[in-house]
């Protein structure tokens, strides 16, 4: 089976997503740019308006978001200053969705929801295996909607999480640039 010819390649997606996003925040009166290429941990370093302090800024795009977007391990750990971009591009290839959390929440999303993921058994039953992936959801609680008494394999604590984190929490993040240090 052949790639979708209508959908963009991934490495374009996200090239795309990195300048919508260098492009919001230029408007918007911050000294911003692209890293340089292979930088790690982040896409954009911008500086706040007099100059003084500086942030950076890792972008992660989709184009088939109906999941949420890929992440890895090493986003269980925060970072000081870094803010995260998630850009939708499913919600319009024109004025597509950017959400912008901090590096804590995004640590404590990924680290929380893959240990849930390890506890919950899979479709057929069997015990998941533990990778690198991680993910940062729609809709947390969603994630399990084929399996039945999750209380008989999470704590109050990670229920609590999956309804907390469930559809719409997403929302107040949306545009969320005052989040970002003036």
């Amino acid at each position: 089976m052949g790639r979708d010819s209508n959908k963009p390649q991934s490495s374009l997606v996200g090239s795309a997503g990195e300048h919508l996003v260098l492009s919001k925040l230029l408007i918007k009166n911050y000294i911003a740019a692209l890293a340089p290429e292979f930088t790690k941990s982040y896409d954009i370093i911008v500086l706040n308006k007099d100059g003084t302090s500086s942030f950076p800024i890792q972008v992660k795009s989709s184009y088939d978001s109906n999941y949420g977007w890929i992440l890895s391990q090493k986003n269980e750990e925060p970072i000081k200053n870094l803010f995260y971009a998630f850009v939708d591009f499913q919600s319009s290839e024109e004025n597509p969705n950017i959400y912008i959390i901090d590096s804590p929440l995004v640590a404590k999303l990924v680290k929380t929801s893959h240990q849930i993921y390890l506890k919950v058994p899979g479709r057929k039953g069997q015990k998941h295996n533990d990778t690198p992936m991680r993910r940062l959801a729609y809709d947390f609680k969603n994630t399990w909607k084929n399996t039945s008494n999750l209380e008989k394999y999470l704590n109050k604590q990670e229920l609590t999480f999956l309804n907390k984190y469930s559809n719409g929490w997403l929302d107040e993040y949306k545009d969320a640039w005052h989040l970002i240090k003036e």
